[in-house]
Order: C-alpha cells, then structure tokens, then sequence
C-alpha cells in the first residue's frame, strides 16, 4: 500500500509539469506549470488527489476507531 501510494503521489505532482510542454500549449494557450491555461483539470485528478489523501489518512483513523462492538438492542415484539 506504501509502494502504491508513493507511485501515485509522485505521478500526480509529476503531472502538471506537463503542462508546460509545447504540445499541451498548442491546445490550452498560455499555460505553464501548475497553471492549465484555457483548458481545465478533470475531475479525474481531483479524485486522484482525494483518492492520495484518504490512502495516508484512513489507516490512522482506523488505528483509533473505538475497537468494542455494540450489540443491537432487540426490537419489542407487538404480538
């Protein structure tokens, strides 16, 4: 999950220096790095980018979830 979550961080930073190479300005004008210009980030990165942050954070949240189960009240019988 570390391999995973290293390969897909560095891939998504990795992403936007792109934006500055001469065939993506011939599409979206005048972008740079970290700036697209007249085109638009998909919602595909963003989700990559939550999809990043819910793998390095959920695993801490899991280390201190409440570990005890409850049991279900029984539901009152009417007959």
């Amino acid at each position: 999950m570390l391999s995973g979550l290293v390969t897909m961080g560095s891939g998504l930073l990795i992403y936007p220096f792109g934006l500055n190479s001469s065939l993506v300005k011939s599409f979206c004008g005048d972008s740079d790095i970290y700036y697209a210009g007249e085109c638009q980030i998909g919602w595909g990165y963003m989700l990559a980018v939550v999809g990043v942050m819910l793998t390095l954070f959920l695993p801490f949240f899991a280390k201190y979830a409440p570990k005890e189960q409850l049991s279900p009240t029984p539901l009152p019988t009417l007959l």
